[in-house]
């Protein structure tokens, strides 16, 4: 598969996520104001749902990595693609809507930037594609984060930011080196040895494709 058929694959499936997450808006408010467990498993499991209630086109096999959703399903452009979709959720208050934390096994990218004053060039763990069953999935990464304040102790969900992350076969496009980079500097501590993360920008990435960021509107609950 070449980059621009890539690219069209990834807006094609992104796409289709984005409007899974709009349909059950509502729904996902409802459950956020009403439910008392923690948002980050609230995020997780309406993130699920929501994929759920589109109903996909499946195919019948397993797939691993550390997200939230992964789901082998077929994408039409017109043909059939084979594609293994990692769909990870997020609950953040609203200080936190400009990036997403990024875990090196979400990411088939390079991951080139400066920190600290370093030039950093850390490969992603995420295959470009996986095999399974004699087929080749190409992988489509999407972040759904939800943006939500507490409230006389009710989660009021404010709105969802879904960022399409793009393949490593896109390298060259969104992060050729570490000086025209889409990634900020991650929450992990490397003195304490902990695993190397990044942050996506939701600007920097909107600024190399504007479809790659969406925001959606969450209906206001009833009274």
């Amino acid at each position: 598969m070449t980059p621009e058929e890539m690219e069209i694959l990834e807006q094609t499936t992104f796409s289709m996520v984005t409007q899974a997450l709009t349909d059950y808006a509502l729904q996902a408010s409802q459950i956020f104001s009403e439910e008392v467990d923690q948002p980050q498993d609230i995020a997780e499991d309406v993130t699920r749902e929501a994929i759920e209630a589109m109903g996909l086109p499946q195919l019948h096999m397993r797939l691993y990595g550390k997200v939230d959703v992964k789901k082998a399903v077929y994408v039409f452009l017109p043909e059939a693609y084979p594609v293994a979709l990692m769909l990870d959720a997020k609950a953040e208050k609203p200080n936190g809507n400009r990036t997403a934390t990024i875990q090196m096994s979400q990411t088939s990218m390079r991951v080139r930037m400066k920190r600290g004053g370093m030039t950093i060039d850390e490969a992603g763990k995420l295959p470009f594609y996986i095999e399974r069953n004699g087929r080749s999935l190409y992988v489509v990464t999407v972040f759904a984060k939800y943006i939500y304040d507490t409230i006389d102790n009710a989660h009021i969900l404010q709105r969802i930011i879904t960022a399409c992350l793009p393949n490593g076969l896109l390298q060259s496009k969104y992060n050729p080196d570490e000086n025209d980079t889409v990634w900020r500097a991650g929450r992990d501590a490397p003195t304490l040895g902990e695993d190397f993360r990044v942050r996506i920008s939701f600007a920097d990435l909107r600024a190399k494709a504007s479809w790659r960021v969406r925001e959606i509107h969450v209906p206001r609950l009833s009274s």
